[in-house]
């Protein structure tokens, strides 16, 4: 039998981290990934003080956390690197640009270049819709064209580690996320969270522009999933394709949002409409990922709108 193959989370204490954790604690289809966690603790989840993990509690950039990479034992079998960290917020990046360009791409850079060993595996975790501009489909083969700074320190960013990565050695991968929700989210502020979090107070929220704008939602637990099915494909020597998106192949509006949400929380939701006119016209109108792509990680297994809606409900209410 393989030896386990150490599975290095760079955030993992956070939202989508989390997620990956709980797949593979939750799985034997993952019991080859041994995973460590090098993370800030700057948006860690609830919860995190309880796993036995193996940890560094610090910047992935600093010396301690890679002191603690060195120190880890070598199994053998390569590491795998899961990138979380960066600057995530789109509409700040217009007004704070070098900042997004020092934690996208030259921290990572950074980072790689003292961390990767040859035969290493890394997998960025990346973005979708800010690649891309909402005029049409988002595929693994569409052309960058992103329609804020964010998008561009993200599209420099994949393409810069990649040759980073392999100039050291190691073997690199890209995971394109399109809009995730769901437990462990505590920290988010992003639309069908604020959502939830208002109808289980009972306050009201703001809705940007007409509320017809779309995006293509996914459950953070099938993000989970993805994500852990490519680190184990890596180590199990499966090939793998570059560049892989996750999503649900559906696209849905603010205003069905607002619709599941208070169909989840059993009564109305509170909102007021405004024109958030400079915010809008940095973002993409509509987003949703080929349906044939999305299904390369995840297969059939996307859990559906509702269901999710109520799962992410259920988790902040339960959370008083």
């Amino acid at each position: 039998m393989k030896n386990s193959s150490t599975l290095v989370l760079v955030g993992g204490f956070g939202f989508v981290g989390r997620n990956i954790l709980d797949t593979i604690a939750g799985s034997e289809e993952f019991s080859g990934l041994a995973p460590v966690v090098i993370d800030d603790m700057s948006n860690a989840a609830p919860g995190h003080e309880a796993l036995d993990l193996p940890h560094h509690k610090g910047g992935y950039e600093s010396r301690g956390a890679l002191d603690f990479l060195a120190g880890l034992e070598d199994t053998g079998e390569g590491r795998i690197f899961v990138f979380l960290a960066g600057e995530t917020r789109v509409a700040e990046s217009k007004d704070r640009p070098l900042d997004f360009i020092e934690a996208n791409i030259a921290e990572p850079s950074r980072f790689v270049m003292e961390a990767v060993q040859p035969g290493d595996r890394f997998i960025l975790i990346s973005t979708a819709g800010a690649l891309f501009d909402g005029s049409f489909e988002v595929r693994l083969d569409s052309p960058y064209c992103p329609k804020n700074f964010y998008g561009a320190t993200k599209a420099a960013e994949e393409m810069i580690l990649q040759r980073l990565v392999e100039l050291r050695g190691g073997s690199f991968g890209v995971i394109r996320m399109t809009n995730v929700f769901g437990r462990f989210s505590d920290n988010k502020k992003s639309a069908i969270h604020a959502f939830t979090r208002a109808a289980i107070e009972g306050k009201s929220v703001f809705v940007n522009g007409d509320g017809g704008q779309t995006r293509d939602f996914i459950y953070a637990g099938d993000v989970g999933y993805g994500i852990a099915t490519m680190a184990r494909r890596l180590r199990d020597g499966e090939e793998v394709a570059p560049v892989n998106m996750l999503g649900s192949g559906q696209s849905t509006s603010l205003m069905d949002v607002i619709a599941a949400v208070e169909k989840a929380a059993g009564k109305p939701l509170a909102y007021e409409k405004i024109p958030a006119t400079d915010l809008l016209a940095t973002e993409p109108r509509d987003v949703i990922a080929n349906g044939e792509d999305v299904r390369v990680l995840l297969g059939d297994r996307i859990t559906p709108f509702d269901d999710a809606i109520r799962a992410t409900h259920d988790y902040y209410a339960s959370r008083g």
